[in-house]
């Protein structure tokens, strides 16, 4: 509970400033809601299943550990026996560790697509009015083209 806290508290804030940049620069170049969902879907999505995956690995890996110690044969849910889905899922599984070491990224990240969804979603509302972002190039922008 307290490291949950701790995750909201610390990330918060740097998600919400990632979430809203995302949603802003997907109002200016995607028309309708779905197509904006759309674009925003597959790489938080890719983070997620990884993480799950490698999550599900190392709880399994205790116990082949506790099954090695019992004299048992352990299965898993990640050896399907075919060597293409098999791969697919070691390279996932790798991904997803690298993920959770890192999770100084990854957590604001997937947190920061979380709040993207929920700005457009009340964007498409009306119960909020996302600015949309400047071109990069506009001379007119705080932002600086240089």
């Amino acid at each position: 509970m307290i490291g949950g806290l701790f995750v909201l508290v610390f990330f918060l804030p740097i998600s919400f400033i990632y979430g809203r940049w995302r949603a802003r620069g997907l109002k200016r170049s995607h028309s309708t809601l779905r197509t904006r969902l759309f674009a925003l879907l597959p790489m938080p999505l890719f983070f997620a299943v990884c993480a799950t995956v490698a999550v599900i690995w190392q709880n399994e890996a205790s116990s082949r550990r506790i099954a090695d110690l019992t004299g048992r044969e352990a299965g898993s849910a990640l050896d399907t026996g075919n060597g293409v889905l098999d791969g697919l899922l070691t390279v996932a599984r790798w991904f997803g560790q690298l993920e959770l070491i890192l999770f100084m990224i990854a957590i604001p990240y997937l947190m920061g697509a979380v709040i993207a969804v929920i700005l457009l979603l009340l964007d498409s509302r009306g119960r909020i009015e996302l600015a949309v972002a400047a071109e990069p190039n506009d001379p007119h922008s705080d932002e600086g083209g240089i």
